[in-house]
């Protein structure tokens, strides 16, 4: 037979094949029909879950399968007719369990195979170049699932039952109705250089669509932080901010099963085996799945994992991860050639739809071991002028695949789902919870937190407060608010005005004005990173016994980042000290006691955040800095110096610093400290000095003061540590959670003797330079949102206060957190 003839009567069956509840292609699939003579005849599926069947002349199988491990077989009808057939597959998580054996009184045979990658990952490893670069291609897709029949009878979802109707037809028969919100793409150069190491990435052309979408560049630059290949022969990968256990970890045969799959699985004229292997505790932070070792090399030729549906892992049903390497030449270590995460995300109320992210990422043009001039590792990130491409043709001809047209169809729905106005609604909505503010026009008002709130000197508090957003302007940004309190009849108000002059370097200069309330245990900042939450709760519950007073501030600042990392802020500042308790203080010039006081001062800041990157963007008013997944250090520098000018009452300095941390530990969790210091060498009255209440739970407020000290504070996130082994505990997916302050510090015999309470009466609030500690324990993730600490006193447990009590030993915490 001529190979004309073979060409009229070969037959052809194409299709894709996807998982039945998120969408997402499947590689690695076997597609197979049974011919005469009990011959088989398979392809698998490439890495977008496309594949091509080429059926020899004369074959009429009457039924074509679709077979992976983890999955339910698919099997549908063939006909003679047929030329594309689509599988929707159905997870089956039981099959993983059933083929992986435990091993007890025999050598596993993956185990030898595992001892060799092992030893041979410092040459297969990527990180381990002098330095590479690729071209990079990008795509991200965010998704709708989970739409019940009886959510889409509802009133509001009547809009969309027509796109839904369209969906299901592209969905086939076995599928889940998905409704696509966003997608972006973008293509990059990415260069690395590994000693000193640094990396940047040039964003060569890119675009967005989708719900809530207004700046397409923000989008490019969130989407090179956030999403990355995933390099398997470290011990430990990072994902969602926690570290989960590689399966090529160099304690392998602690944490995993093995077993041998395959002994010579050919992929693309590579001979590998194929291993499958799951953690040998489920609710550990590590993942189940199969690997592709080649047998010559002993690299990671593919792996294809998911996250254990039992791991201690909040608001996610799903994670999967998807790579495949490639050798480029010059060089014994593989790169990640194509990588796809697919998340998604669980109801986070019940019978509401969840969220599916799928991230896809594709190199090409790699090349090793090149000398990069350092000048082009001076941005971590660069955009191109005009990157901003929205031709469909442009994409079509420089994406690295091809789109079906299924996916076409689908990424055409976008378009049709933004514009409706129940989305536009729920958009609203959303923007609101996140940001704090809701938009009205030009207007945004908020934040929504501060609206209401009752303590014991005001009363109820209703507040009405807002701000331009940049619908006013993209450089001014006007601000205020009005409150009334009911117990004391008194108006509360502020002000203020911010002008950008540049967004690249930042700068930004203010002024603002208010009169308020304002707490003596809250009075510094101290470093601490608050939100809207913690500054709205500090307005409720006793404030009386937390220093209050009448403020009237004046503040004017201007801010200029240095460097990339490197942020210098300098703010004078004017405002008045008019107490709401029993108050006096011993001038030391001339011995007069006054009971109110006004400062006027320069405070001058320098902030370090290596590993942080900041957001370029026209459309967002706020400097926003994002962590680009590293453990580094934020170290600030402050000096604060008051003058006896526009009406201050006192010459004084002030000099602090702080280091904070978060340290990822892999199995044993992640720790965060802060490392505080400060020296007042100025004789000044106690609201003006440091009081420590601010980070110790067991402390009572006001209770010690100093003008020279040093504090630490730390907490360790163990994870499911020690919860993982109790089975009550696992079932709840509960972690444990330890604290550890101390506070060292002391305060000079002036400040000590000049301080005035009660007429002429001294109460000692000196530390004396011995440490004040405590120690807590507690559990967090209850019901995913809460956190319990008990809190101990270690020492000062005799140190009465001004009515001769002592103070109690314990505290309890309960707070609000927002933890995966």
């Amino acid at each position: 037979m001529t190979s004309v003839s073979f060409a009229q009567s070969a037959r052809y069956i194409t299709g894709k094949v996807t998982d039945a509840k998120t969408g997402e292609p499947l590689p690695y699939v076997t597609i197979s029909v049974r011919l005469p003579a009990h011959q088989i005849k398979a392809v698998s599926t490439d890495f977008s879950g496309l594949y091509n069947l080429t059926l020899p002349a004369g074959a009429a199988p009457d039924s074509i399968f679709a077979t992976y491990v983890s999955y339910i077989t698919g099997k549908k009808t063939l006909s003679r007719t047929d030329k594309v057939i689509d599988f929707q597959l159905l997870p089956d998580n039981q099959m993983l369990k059933d083929v992986i054996v435990t091993p007890h009184s025999y050598e596993n045979p993956a185990w030898n195979i595992m001892r060799k990658v092992i030893a041979h990952k410092d040459s297969n490893n990527f990180d381990k170049l002098k330095s590479y670069s690729f071209e990079s291609y990008k795509r991200i897709d965010l998704s709708i699932n989970k739409i019940s029949e009886k959510l889409r009878r509802r009133k509001f979802m009547q809009q969309l039952t027509p796109v839904l109707d369209s969906l299901k037809k592209n969905a086939g028969s076995d599928g889940t109705v998905i409704l696509p919100i966003f997608m972006s793409e973008s293509i990059s150069n990415i260069y690395y250089n590994r000693r000193p190491e640094r990396k940047t990435e040039q964003v060569l052309s890119t675009r967005s669509k989708g719900v809530g979408i207004e700046d397409p560049t923000l989008i490019s630059q969130i989407v090179s932080t956030g999403f990355q290949q995933y390099n398997f022969y470290q011990n430990y990968l990072r994902l969602a901010g926690k570290d989960f256990i590689s399966p090529v970890t160099d304690s392998w045969k602690l944490l995993y099963e093995y077993e041998l799959i395959e002994n010579n699985d050919v992929i693309n004229g590579v001979t590998c085996y194929r291993i499958a292997f799951k953690p040998k505790r489920a609710h550990d932070l590590a993942f189940a799945g199969v690997m592709w070792i080649t047998r010559d090399s002993y690299a990671l030729y593919r792996i294809d994992v998911t996250v254990s549906e039992d791991a201690n892992l909040d608001f996610f049903d799903k994670i999967r991860i998807q790579e495949e390497m490639t050798q480029p030449a010059g060089t014994n270590a593989w790169l990640p050639e194509r990588t796809r995460v697919v998340v998604q995300v669980s109801n986070l109320i019940k019978n509401q739809p969840g969220f599916i992210g799928n991230f896809y990422l594709a190199n090409k043009n790699i090349q090793v071991n090149k000398d990069f001039p350092q000048q082009l590792f001076k941005e971590p990130l660069t955009i191109n002028d005009n990157a901003v491409k929205n031709d469909e043709t442009y994409w079509a001809q420089h994406r690295y695949d091809t789109l079906t047209t299924v996916d076409k169809r689908t990424y055409q729905v976008i378009d049709t789902v933004r514009n409706l106005p129940i989305v536009k609604n729920y958009a609203n909505i959303a923007s609101t919870i996140i940001n704090g503010y809701y938009r009205v026009g030009k207007i945004s008002i908020g934040p929504y937190l501060y609206t209401y709130s009752y303590n014991d000197l005001q009363g109820s508090v209703l507040r009405l407060g807002g701000m331009t957003n940049r619908y006013f302007s993209n450089r001014v940004v006007l601000g205020g608010y009005a409150s009334y309190a009911f117990l004391n009849r008194k108006v509360n108000y502020g002000a203020s005005a911010d002008y950008i002059f540049s967004r690249k370097p930042w700068t930004q200069l203010g002024i603002s004005y208010s009169h308020d309330l304002a707490q003596t245990g809250y009075q510094f900042e101290n470093f601490s990173k608050s939100n809207n939450v913690f500054r709205a709760s500090i307005r409720n519950g006793s404030v009386s016994r937390r220093g209050p007073f009448t403020q009237n501030e004046f503040k004017t600042y201007i801010q200029h980042d240095l460097t990339g990392t490197l942020r210098a802020q300098i703010t004078v500042a004017h405002r008045t000290f008019d107490p709401l308790f029993d108050f006096s203080y011993r001038r030391r010039d001339d011995g007069d006691v006054i009971h109110d006081y006004q400062v006027s001062e320069a405070v001058a800041e320098l902030q370090w955040t290596p590993g942080r990157r900041e957001l370029q963007s026209e459309q967002i008013n706020k400097r926003i800095l994002i962590n680009n997944g590293e453990d580094n250090p934020v170290i600030t520098f402050r000096y604060t110096r008051g003058a006896k000018v526009f009406g201050g009452d006192f010459n004084y300095n002030k000099f602090a610093a702080n280091v904070t941390q978060k340290l990822h530990m892999g199995i044993l969790g992640k720790g965060e400290y802060s490392l505080s210091g400060g020296y007042i060498p100025s004789v000044l009255p106690f609201p003006l000095l440091e009081n420590h209440r601010f980070n110790f739970n067991t402390m009572r407020f006001l209770e010690f003061t100093s003008d020279r000290y040093a504090s630490l504070n730390y907490t360790q996130h163990m994870e499911g540590l020690l919860t993982n082994s109790l089975p009550l505990l696992k079932s709840l997916n509960l972690r444990t959670v330890a604290d550890f302050n101390i506070l060292v510090g002391s305060i000079s015999e002036d400040n000590n003797t000049l301080r005035q309470r009660n007429g002429l009466r001294r109460y000692d609030r000196n530390l004396h330079s011995d440490p004040y500690m405590e120690v807590g324990y507690g559990v967090e993730n209850i019901l995913k949102f809460l956190r319990f600490d008990v809190l101990y006193r270690l020492n000062h447990n005799d140190h009465l206060d001004e009515a001769g009590k002592l103070p109690g030993r314990i505290a309890f915490r309960t707070s609000l957190q927002f933890r995966l």
